[in-house]
């Protein structure tokens, strides 16, 4: 089951997958009604009678479910809401249903009601009626711009035109070859060409008026989620958890490497989280996941969309890193000259999800200002990789001491020298595995209490005390990742898929560093010293490709 959130005065409800065996429609109905605490009025009914054959009935004509729980619990909100319908509900005069429909629409466009939808998107059930209760009962924002303002929430590859960024527009008239400011990419960019659909066709239009949803063609990186103009239009909704899973994937055929290379690269555009990474040295193609299920999902579109088959290994947990103790970095990059960077930097733990922090304690007599930036710039893309092989995290940084030389250094050399002190002041100081927690929160019937909770005690989960609510009860807590990792498969098939599992990336702790978790250094290591500088002024390429 799912919800489409909308406006602050009002919202639709969408009820899916009641085509799914075993589902308890009229509970959930209950269940998401309470726990949101809002008032739900439904405008169909799912007749299940037919499990094999589902059929939705609209409002109008539901007289023969008119005693059903979401129906009866519809009409009892009406009335709470609605004085003068409340006389006729308590007079029991509520049979003319299309007239108990508008005054069930007046108080959800109001706010006082929350629209309810069932159906199932699988089926092809219930979409035309969520499109129209779309349409009709949801406000349309209460002002746009008056200057160009537009959001992109989507990003797809096409063979002939490229990138394409589906946006909506929210204020100005734009228009092909204009600039627009990317707020992600902190630049303007250039619209080549502004594209709608047709029949599943692109076809060239000349403008994208306010309120208006296209798609345009540029030849910058942009990405789903940015903002384009100087607009405030960030909202309130949650993102995406970001990937705590890394997989490998492997071409089925060897003679595909170089195809599976270019569509994984293309699935990269479209979904930047992917963070795909080709090592070409070791001739690896490396993605990150949100869970093993992805997998699937990923491997065909690769065979709808290129024909190209390939195997995904096994996930592993994405770890970070963070100094087991203070260490100092010691660099001094004056050899073959013109260069010159001598640089001491103090490497100390700092709090858990505290990030990193940077000072110089440096005079600008020994380091000047430029070179001092040089080394602050050069600090997150240093901590990329540690000494075990993840991003390092949590720590804080100082220039403690250096030089520069008035004839031999030039620009560049700070940057080329900090990941050589950072790497060493990491290796000085050891660094500890940081693993990713989930916070999760299950509700279940009374009965499955002692299995759920045997399970989570096996994957040593850190549980609260459960809350209880007549048959069922909830229980939440924390759990590391790698434990939990395919609990849903097991917690699905324990349930009958009748109960929820909710998961949400929460933090991250230290855990035992072992063999098995430590992963080796992709590309040049700075802790490689001659090889990185020869690598950092040209003499030959990075092992890794972006």
């Amino acid at each position: 089951m799912g919800n489409l959130g909308g406006s602050k005065t009002s919202s639709d409800h969408f009820f899916n997958k009641i085509d799914r065996d075993g589902v308890d429609i009229e509970q959930v109905f209950l269940d998401f009604q309470k726990e949101l605490s809002t008032k739900l009025f439904a405008l169909n009914y799912p007749d299940l009678s037919n499990p094999d054959n589902p059929k939705l009935v609209s409002f109008t004509n539901c007289e023969n479910y008119i005693d059903s729980t979401i129906l009866d619990t519809s009409i009892e909100n009406l009335a709470e809401c609605d004085e003068l319908f409340l006389a006729q509900y308590l007079e029991a005069e509520t049979l003319d249903l299309a007239k108990v429909l508008e005054k069930g629409k007046q108080q959800i466009i109001s706010g006082s009601l929350n629209a309810a939808l069932f159906g199932s998107a699988k089926l092809g059930l219930g979409i035309t009626d969520l499109l129209n209760c779309i349409s009709s009962l949801i406000p349309p924002p209460k002002h746009y711009f008056s200057s160009a303002a537009a959001k992109v929430f989507k990003v797809s590859f096409h063979e002939k035109k490229g990138r394409l960024a589906y946006i909506k527009s929210y204020g100005g008239i734009l228009k092909g070859k204009d600039l627009i400011r990317s707020q992600y990419l902190d630049k303007d960019i250039k619209i080549n060409q502004i594209l709608n659909t047709k029949l599943g066709d692109l076809s060239q239009c000349s403008e994208l008026l306010t309120g208006e949803i296209g798609i345009i063609t540029t030849s910058e990186l942009i990405l789903s989620g940015d903002i384009l103009g100087t607009e405030n239009l960030t909202d309130k909704y949650s993102k995406i958890s970001n990937a705590v899973l890394g997989v490998q994937v492997i071409a089925k055929d060897e003679k595909e490497y170089q195809k599976l290379g270019d569509a994984l690269e293309i699935l990269n555009i479209e979904d930047p989280k992917l963070d795909f990474k080709w090592f070409k040295d070791e001739k690896e193609f490396h993605l990150k996941i949100l869970g093993p299920i992805q997998t699937e999902v990923l491997q065909e579109s690769l065979v709808q969309r290129w024909g190209t088959e390939a195997e995904f290994l096994k996930p592993k947990i994405i770890y970070k890193e963070t100094p087991s103790k203070s260490a100092e970095g010691y660099v001094r990059y004056w050899m073959p000259k013109p260069c010159w960077a001598i640089i001491t930097l103090l490497i100390e733990p700092a709090a858990l999800g505290s990030g990193v922090s940077f000072t110089s304690t440096v005079r600008t007599n020994d380091i000047s200002t430029k070179y001092i930036n040089e080394v602050k710039r050069a600090i997150p893309w240093s901590l990329k990789q540690g000494i075990h092989g993840y991003e390092v995290t949590d720590l804080s940084i100082t220039l403690l001491s250096g030089t520069e030389h008035m004839v031999h250094s030039n620009p560049g050399d700070f940057l080329l020298a900090t990941p050589m002190g950072v790497l060493r002041g990491l290796e000085n100081a050891g660094t500890d595995l940081l693993e990713p927690m989930y916070a999760f929160e299950i509700k279940a019937n009374q009965d499955l209490l002692g299995t759920i909770s045997s399970d989570l005690n096996q994957m040593n989960a850190q549980i609260d005390a459960p809350v209880f609510d007549k048959d069922s009860f909830i229980i939440s807590g924390r759990v590391s990742v790698a434990a939990a990792m395919n609990y849903s498969i097991k917690f699905n098939a324990t349930t009958s898929g009748k109960r929820r599992l909710k998961l949400s990336l929460d933090g991250y702790e230290k855990t035992n560093t072992t063999e098995d978790k430590v992963r080796t250094y992709k590309g040049v290591s700075p802790l490689n010293e001659s090889q990185w500088i020869l690598h950092m002024r040209g003499a030959f390429k990075a092992d890794e490709r972006h």
